[in-house]
């Protein structure tokens, strides 16, 4: 019992761990209740290919479109994929052998967040993007598909011009921060929500830094910066 309480600060740190227990804590009571820690990322686009000519032979990078079969198989709920497309979100997905191995998916000039009442603007607006929900398909996952992924979203945003992509991650989801460190990302800036029925309490690194939401409508605008 005493190593479960301890194991979140042992991955996350002290003040992490906190803000981790609190939120499990404020879920078993109530799922109209939770704490989310956010880090805001931003890594460049690389000149280079992430892969050679003979290992991207390997898949078929294609644009998944609204109505395409592959959105049924993407685990988010249906409203939350049409509401992407209603902001002009674009999703690509990498296929291995006419089999889809995993997606991410991609912003420009602004992102509406999906999990909090919050609107990343980015700068500059010509040569960025966002990038998020990025998913591995579980049999696909000791392989190359998420190389693979980024890869074919490196090309796409190197042939519109976009230099650098900024990304939201959990700050618990230890695997998504490695995997976007070891891609050349770095921390901008961080944001807590604190979510309790209709009513959504914001503090952040970055501009207006805290912020109360009365409802859905009221969404907090927070403008991303970063020097690459």
């Amino acid at each position: 019992m005493f190593s479960r309480f301890i194991d979140p600060f042992r991955q996350f740190g002290l003040g992490a761990g906190l803000l981790y227990t609190i939120d499990r804590i404020l879920v078993r009571i109530s799922t109209n209740l939770r704490l989310q820690y956010f880090e805001i990322v931003v890594q460049p686009v690389p000149e280079k290919p992430l892969l050679s000519p003979a290992l991207a032979k390997r898949f078929e990078i294609r644009e998944i479109h609204a109505g395409d079969p592959e959105i049924l198989l993407m685990p988010a709920l249906t409203e939350i994929k049409e509401a992407r497309f209603r902001q002009n979100a674009i999703c690509i997905g990498a296929f291995n052998k006419g089999r889809l191995a995993g997606f991410i998916w991609l912003c420009f000039r602004q992102y509406e967040e999906d999990e909090a009442r919050c609107t990343f603007l980015l700068t500059p607006e010509e040569t960025s993007s966002f990038d998020f929900d990025i998913y591995i398909f579980p049999q696909f996952r000791m392989g190359l598909a998420f190389t693979a992924i980024w890869h074919g979203a490196n090309e796409y945003l190197r042939a519109i011009g976009v230099r650098r992509s900024y990304s939201r991650l959990t700050r618990f989801n230890l695997a998504s921060r490695r995997a976007h460190e070891h891609l050349g990302a770095r921390r901008i800036a961080h944001a807590c929500f604190l979510t309790a029925w209709r009513l959504e309490l914001m503090f952040a690194t970055i501009w207006p830094y805290i912020h109360v939401s009365s409802g859905p409508l009221d969404r907090v605008r927070l403008r991303l910066r970063a020097d690459i």
